[in-house]
């Protein structure tokens, strides 16, 4: 039985090899010549069936490998992790963490070592020594094959933008439509494949296979032509995949505002008009805030920048929030763990050491290399301290009353009580003696009370922190590398 995720392998097959592996082989040919005879379309049909039933079937069989071999790497890295925080707190000079033999740790070894071993086995990584089994019923599994090919095989296909693809086409200069039109006489699969490749990488590939299959009956300035008109064509062709006329009205209907309507109609295909299909309501919320700020209602550019700014900024945010947590191996309990609300003010996370400490974290993950300002850990610290520590008492009193034997963790109790009890001593701190000597007394009440404040970069560049943020004990921990983000708009 196929799994949720579909990853279309048989689509790669080329038609022309198809067709060649079933005239060599004797069964296929007969497969063929049964399903002509009893068929008013005769081999055309048969033809056609047969490289549906041989796409489909890749299909679901590349399915089942990539998607064991996903669950495979799945579980080697829940190994590897349990492996990294089982020495990570050796190497910081503690013991066995409560609960962990030694056979353990060489257990898991075994296991990371036979999940990589059968992750290099395709056939055995699939069934093991089991038949291969497409479906639980194989009558039904045929009359979904045959229902999909006489359907014309809707399910997960879409309709070729012919007509944007023309337009194209006929935009062009007229010496490039000949390149084309030349490439088109000689070699016209390895051509569609070019127009057609769906990423730079495919397309630079595409593109040097037609080249080599053309082998030299072009000039070098008609290769050159057709490089440009190929490009030209495949981001026509994407664009109308991205956005059909139909589709367009239709999320334009949704808009009330007419401003932001017109904007939309002639906007970004990538990002604004996909907002508007996808996420109507964060697009209008996003435009208020846009014209709050001073944005024009007829300033479409303007709009599409500061869009991509906002997703740059926040999907960081996301990221980094929920890879610093993952990666901080150090921290045994989270008591605030990692969400998507990366906008709203207070510490990011609060955890609970291996030692007891009190971990204050707010992530950083932006692109500049130093931070001068944590707001979270220092103007705001007393009122987060607080505020969390408050939401935490509260979590606990709800699992009371929903489980009337619910126990709280005492090392939470006392991580709370130590909250509470810094923030209230910063405070009298910050209403009592001198500006000068404020930080290192900070720093020191918090020492006392086994709190530790940390700056996280996990989805950004940051490496290092402001001395007067050092001298109120704060200290950079990267929890990752630097994640380049893609320019919003491109293929």
């Amino acid at each position: 039985m196929t799994g949720p995720r579909r990853f279309r392998a048989g689509r790669f097959l080329d038609a022309a090899a198809v067709h060649a592996a079933a005239d060599a082989n004797p069964r296929l040919r007969q497969f063929m010549r049964t399903v002509a005879a009893h068929s008013e379309a005769g081999e055309v049909r048969s033809r056609r069936l047969l490289e549906h039933l041989i796409r489909r079937i890749v299909d679901d069989v590349g399915d089942l490998h990539l998607g064991n071999a996903l669950n495979r790497l799945e579980r080697i890295a829940v190994l590897r992790d349990n492996i990294a925080a089982i020495l990570d707190h050796v190497l910081e000079g503690g013991t066995l963490p409560e609960g962990v033999r030694v056979a353990t740790l060489g257990e898991y070894f075994d296991q990371l070592t036979t999940e990589m071993r059968e992750l290099s086995r395709p056939r055995d990584g699939i069934v093991g020594d089991a038949p291969l089994r497409l479906a639980d019923d194989s009558a039904a599994y045929a009359d979904s094959l045959l229902r999909e090919f006489d359907g014309g095989g809707a399910a997960g296909r879409h309709a070729e933008p012919a007509a944007i693809v023309g337009d194209a086409f006929r935009a062009m200069p007229a010496d490039r439509q000949a390149a084309l039109r030349r490439a088109a006489e000689l070699e016209p699969a390895a051509l569609w494949r070019a127009v057609a490749a769906e990423s730079e990488g495919g397309k630079r590939a595409a593109v040097a296979d037609l080249e080599t299959r053309l082998g030299g009956r072009l000039t070098p300035d008609e290769v050159a032509r057709l490089r440009t008109a190929v490009d030209d064509l495949g981001r026509a062709r994407s664009r109308g995949l991205q956005m059909s006329d139909a589709r367009l009205a239709e999320a334009l209907a949704r808009i009330g505002d007419p401003e932001l309507r017109a904007v939309v109609a002639g906007g970004d295909v990538w990002l604004t008009q996909q907002l508007a299909v996808h996420n109507p309501e964060a697009l209008a919320t996003l435009w208020r805030r846009f014209r709050d700020r001073g944005g024009r209602a007829d300033d479409g550019p303007g709009f599409r920048a500061y869009l991509r700014h906002d997703m740059v900024t926040y999907g960081r945010g996301v990221l980094g929030e929920y890879s610093a947590a993952f990666s901080l191996s150090s921290i045994e309990l989270f008591l605030k763990g990692p969400d998507a609300n990366v906008k709203v003010a207070g510490t990011d996370l609060v955890g609970i050491g291996h030692d007891g400490w009190v971990w204050l974290i707010d992530d950083k993950s932006h692109r500049s290399s130093s931070v001068g300002g944590v707001s979270a850990l220092t103007d705001n610290l007393v009122t987060n301290l607080r505020r969390d520590a408050a939401d935490f008492r509260d979590a606990l009193a709800r699992l009371g009353r929903d489980d009337p034997g619910f126990t709280a963790d005492p090392r939470i109790l006392d991580a709370i009580s130590r909250m509470e009890d810094a923030a209230a001593e910063i405070d009298r701190i910050n209403r009592r003696g001198s500006a000068s000597t404020r930080p290192a007394r900070i720093s020191a009440a918090l020492e006392a009370r086994r709190l530790r404040l940390r700056v996280t970069s996990a989805a950004g560049e940051v490496r290092e922190i402001t001395q007067a943020l050092r001298d109120l004990g704060l200290a950079v921990q990267p929890t990752g590398t630097p994640v380049p983000l893609p320019p919003v708009g491109g293929r």
